[in-house]
């Protein structure tokens, strides 16, 4: 069946769906079980606030798919086929009709001018935003339809990097996956203002990378595309982290970004700090697994779920505050992490220990491996308090 049917099948049967982010990613996972990459390009359109704005509209013309397009493309360096394909997809489940003129049209000119102004106020702001900023440092690239990829560091490793937004005159919107990768030398990585997108692994294995200056333009770190990049486990995608085990002490991730993706600072042994940005939905599975030396995790406000063995391992964390409006916590979130003497878990947790894992791992690890003083902080009545009789694990008042 095809992916659109399946959809509006869902919609059909669980309208409330629409409405409770969590219930329709587990349906999701329901409806296609051995395709994580096709979920996440679901719900990347939903999170992104498309789904909400199409069921607002009775018909979608052209301008429009367009820019939902460009959003998905640009925000999630996704490929423009795979955003069409999760795009129309939601299009056709909602019932809506879609405007496929060809583009010879009075309309389709009208739109093709409107593009072209939109692109000509997008240069303006981003000349406003970035200052062009070449390098004399060694890359390879490739272009593509809004910019140049960096596609490999081939210069020798100095302490400090400068990532630059423009090679040879032209826009640098990417560092590609395994652009870095295993360039040990480099101590400092600062990625010049306009670049928007860290690829799957491109800063893997760079252990003497102790610091890394973020832009306030950058959308993304890791990528659900997984072409080039992907080791096949089974059925399952494993997608390398952009930092994965590298010698990062702190990293502070701007408000802009919109995704992070899994693994992105797994084994950052030398991680002492995160601050996260406020609008980022979700920490996904092993985001900071086994970094045995981070303290303090700034979490973002409107955090919806941590998903699977995102804190495990992180044996030096001591105390958590989750944020008002988490939903989940996944099987191992917090597992191994011995010194964790308290958590807060707000009302608004309906499920710990949830996820599709192996089954083995507990949320906060088998209680020889936590804390002696381990507590939940929490309310009277919460679901927290329920968890924590029901695992015998001490609560006290939040």
């Amino acid at each position: 069946m095809e992916d659109d049917k399946v959809l509006a099948g869902l919609i059909h049967d669980y309208p409330d769906a629409l409405s409770d982010r969590k219930r329709l990613q587990a349906l999701l996972l329901d409806f296609f079980p051995q395709d994580r990459r096709k979920r996440n390009l679901l719900m990347i359109v939903f999170d992104d606030g498309i789904v909400g704005e199409m069921r607002s509209l009775g018909k979608i013309d052209q301008m429009m798919m367009h820019r939902f397009v460009r959003s998905i493309e640009q925000g999630y360096d996704i490929r423009t086929k795979s955003a069409e394909a999760a795009v129309k997809a939601w299009i056709k489940a909602l019932g809506l009709s879609a405007d496929d003129n060809d583009g010879k049209s009075d309309q389709g000119s009208q739109m093709e001018e409107t593009d072209l102004a939109e692109g000509r106020r997008q240069t303006v702001n981003a000349e406003r935003e970035w200052v062009p900023c070449e390098s004399d440092s060694l890359y390879e690239f490739e272009e593509t339809s809004r910019g140049l990829r960096i596609l490999k560091y081939v210069d020798f490793d100095e302490p400090v990097v400068v990532i630059p937004n423009t090679i040879e005159g032209k826009k640098v919107i990417a560092v590609g996956n395994y652009a870095f990768k295993g360039c040990v030398g480099i101590e400092k990585i600062i990625i010049s203002e306009g670049i928007e997108i860290l690829g799957n692994g491109a800063f893997l294995n760079c252990k003497g990378l102790k610091e890394a200056v973020l832009p306030g333009s950058l959308r993304g770190i890791g990528s659900t595309d997984a072409t080039g990049c992907p080791k096949i486990l089974g059925s399952e995608i494993k997608y390398e982290g952009a930092f994965e085990y590298s010698g990062l002490e702190e990293i502070i991730v701007p408000d802009s970004v919109k995704y992070i993706g899994e693994n992105s600072f797994a084994g950052c042994g030398q991680l002492k700090r995160a601050v996260l940005p406020d609008k980022l939905k979700e920490i996904r599975e092993n985001t900071f697994r086994w970094c045995k030396s981070l303290r303090e995790v700034v979490f973002p406000r409107e955090l919806d779920a941590i998903r699977i063995s995102a804190f495990e391992g992180c044996v030096t964390l001591q105390t958590v505050d989750l944020p008002e409006g988490v939903t989940g916590i996944e099987e191992g979130a917090f597992a191994g992490c011995k010194s964790l003497e308290s958590i807060y878990i707000p009302d608004s947790v309906t499920e710990i220990g949830g996820g599709k894992g192996t089954g083995f791992l507990k949320t906060f690890g088998e209680p020889d491996e936590r804390h002696e003083n381990f507590t939940i902080r929490c309310n009277m009545g919460s679901y927290a308090m329920q968890y924590a009789r029901a695992q015998q694990i001490r609560c006290v008042r939040a």
